[in-house]
C-alpha cells in the first residue's frame, strides 16, 4: 500500500467564514457585516493574518446565507478596503488575488500565493468594504449573490499574548 504524506506550507491559523451579501444592483460599494468573532474588545485583540476568497470553483453557495457565490465576472471588478486603527491599511486590493486556489477562467487557470497580512490588528469591519470598478450586477448576475472569505486570525489577550483556546 502506498503511503501519502500531505504537507502544507505553514500551520493553519484559526479561521472564520465571512459572507458578504450583495442584494441590490447598481451599487458601487458593499460594506462588510459586523463580524462578532473577529471584533477586538478591551480584553482581547484580534489580529487578521490573511484572507482567502472562496470562488464558485470551490463552493457554489454559502452555508450561512444560502446565497449563490459571486460570479467571476463580478469578482474581477472588485477591490478590498480594510480599515485598521481608523485608517485604510489595505487600500484597493484586487479581490481576485485573494484567490489562492486553482480557478478555471475563460483565459486560463490561475493560482496565486496565499495573501498574508502583517499586523492587521483591530480591523474595523464596520468601515471596511468591497469597492466595485463598475456598478453591481452590470453583468447577467443582477446583484443577488454573496462574497465568501476565509479569514485567518489570532486572538491576543490584553497583554498581547496569544489566546490558544476558547475564551
Amino acid at each position: 500500500m502506498d503511503r501519502v504524506l500531505l504537507v502544507q506550507e505553514e500551520p493553519r491559523d484559526a479561521s472564520e467564514l465571512v459572507e458578504v451579501p450583495v442584494t441590490a444592483s447598481g451599487l458601487f460599494r458593499i460594506n462588510f457585516p459586523d463580524i462578532q468573532q473577529l471584533r477586538s474588545l478591551v480584553s482581547q485583540a484580534i489580529r487578521i493574518n490573511g484572507m482567502r476568497l472562496i470562488t464558485p470553483a470551490v463552493a457554489s453557495f454559502g452555508p450561512i446565507l444560502q446565497m449563490q457565490c459571486a460570479p467571476l465576472t463580478e469578482i474581477v471588478k472588485c477591490f478590498l478596503v480594510l480599515y485598521v486603527y481608523g485608517w485604510e491599511k489595505a487600500h484597493y486590493v484586487p479581490l481576485f488575488v485573494l484567490n489562492d486556489m486553482s480557478t478555471p477562467t475563460v483565459a486560463a487557470p490561475s493560482k496565486f500565493a496565499a495573501v498574508k497580512f502583517s499586523n492587521f490588528k483591530n480591523v474595523d469591519w464596520s468601515k471596511s468594504y468591497i469597492l466595485f470598478a463598475g456598478p453591481v450586477g452590470s453583468d447577467v448576475s443582477g446583484g443577488n449573490y454573496e462574497f465568501m472569505f476565509d479569514v485567518e486570525y489570532t486572538k491576543l489577550d490584553a497583554s498581547g499574548k496569544e489566546i490558544l483556546g476558547p475564551s
